[in-house]
């Protein structure tokens, strides 16, 4: 595969990554959510696509693992999105109809089915973070391990945003800490954002010639050459003799040139 391949196609990944954040921004208001989850994992599929697509000429060990992972990861949190939001909804409505929540817990206790639905939702998205870590670990060793692949300025850039994305989902495994799920989702955030803009730099930057290429030392000038006064010497008695002399001055030998 040309690397000019793998940078376009690396770009496409991104682009779809960017989608799932923009989407990751509207996941967390109540209802909205019910329309937005889907087509969030819609997105995520289609990042899962693209990235089958860079490996099925690749063929990585590491993007295999970060494809199944994610895949995995997606999957979970998907389910567990819905049953969180169906669980919050009916604790709405029920509260919204009259129902004093006191008399309606004390009823029902621990095993309110609205209740169990958010805790199993919970759950879910919990181990769906769990296995987007591990995803993000393969797709940052892939990065370490094929250097060659992306331009030299870009590489650092690519590896402190993909531990952006793992640290998000780390921080929403986390969730039973409550504080941890907003600092997941504005790393996440971070990171969808500044992984499809660090690829797309690249596309958008100038090359830049180093001073040293297609240097060419400058030549001295020519110099002209200093006449040099040409004597002849008397075949007969070895005597000097002025340029254009037609007899030798010390024998009077003539001179033939």
């Amino acid at each position: 595969m040309k690397v000019s391949d793998f940078e376009i196609r690396w770009i496409k990944f991104t682009k779809s990554l960017r989608s799932v954040g923009v989407l990751l921004i509207f996941v967390i208001i109540p209802f909205l959510a019910f329309v937005i989850i889907p087509i969030y994992f819609i997105f995520a599929m289609v990042s899962f696509r693209n990235i089958k697509d860079i490996n099925r000429e690749l063929n990585d060990g590491y993007l295999k693992d970060f494809s199944s992972k994610y895949l995995a990861a997606s999957i979970f949190k998907l389910i567990g999105s819905i049953l969180v939001h169906i669980g919050a909804a009916m604790m709405f409505f029920i509260y919204s109809s009259g129902f004093s929540l006191f008399y309606y817990y004390s009823y029902y206790g621990l095993f309110s089915p609205s209740i169990i639905i958010f805790v199993i939702g919970f759950v879910f998205m919990i181990i769906g973070s769990g296995v987007e870590v591990g995803a993000w670990d393969n797709l940052k060793l892939f990065v370490h391990y094929n250097e060659a692949l992306f331009p030299e300025r870009s590489n650092f850039g690519t590896t402190t945003k993909l531990e952006k994305l793992r640290g998000g989902a780390l921080s929403w495994a986390l969730g039973f800490l409550v504080i941890t799920i907003f600092m997941g989702w504005i790393l996440q955030l971070v990171g969808y954002f500044g992984l499809n803009s660090v690829a797309e730099s690249r596309m958008k930057m100038e090359s830049i010639v180093p001073k040293t290429q297609g240097y060419q030392p400058l030549s001295p000038p020519p110099q002209e050459k200093q006449p040099v006064d040409k004597k002849e010497f008397c075949a007969m008695c070895g005597a000097s003799v002025a340029e254009g002399a037609s007899y030798c001055a010390n024998c009077g030998v003539k001179i033939v040139y």
